[in-house]
């Protein structure tokens, strides 16, 4: 199937499936066979995790949200995998806060560390915590995740309310959008 062909029919079917480029679901796929032997709490963040409950985003990685523990445990279980070292590590975002139209920097900290999985970059971030210019960090993002099979594989998602939550208190407000028509749709009595 051509570029050109798959990105049309992605655009039809957008509203009431996710289509997501095969190489990103084969890349997950194989993330959670190596996964499945240990006893690892992982959800997929990012925009990948939001693709794949119909958000129109697209993924250029596999974020993987989970615990210092959980990380370490990805660590072991993807080794030979040719992977950065494990480290605490705090990044500034791409993207600042717009709160009360005042921009303020954007601040995230995790123990992180990044794999590839054939042509996939998968960014690993264990006890993740936000701050907001010279502010306090938050607590460690905490949540249940939400579920979605894809190809038959039960994946774990950072629940959308989550997301849509951190990016209205960032004024983040195209990317809440986009995630408020999805839960919308989700809350919505079917005909």
């Amino acid at each position: 199937m051509s570029s050109a062909n798959f990105d049309e029919i992605k655009k039809q079917l957008s509203g009431v499936v996710g289509i997501i480029n095969p190489i990103f679901v084969g890349a997950l796929l194989q993330l959670q066979d190596k996964l499945s032997e240990e006893d690892v709490e992982w959800a997929v963040g990012g925009k990948l995790g939001e693709a794949l409950r119909v958000v129109q985003v697209e993924p250029d990685s596999i974020d993987v949200v989970t615990t210092e523990r959980g990380a370490n445990q990805i660590l072991r279980a993807i080794q030979g995998a040719n992977a950065d070292n494990l480290t605490m590590q705090m990044q500034r975002l791409s993207r600042d806060a717009l709160i009360n139209e005042n921009s303020y920097p954007v601040y995230m900290r995790s123990y992180s560390f990044a794999f590839s999985l054939g042509k996939v970059r998968v960014k690993v971030y264990g006890d993740v915590q936000l701050k907001v210019d010279n502010w306090e960090w938050g607590d460690k993002l905490e949540f249940t995740p939400e579920h979605v099979y894809v190809a038959g594989v039960k994946i774990g998602l950072v629940p959308l309310q989550l997301k849509f939550d951190i990016y209205n208190a960032l004024g983040w407000v195209d990317r809440a959008e986009k995630i408020g028509q999805v839960l919308q749709r989700k809350h919505q009595p079917s005909s």
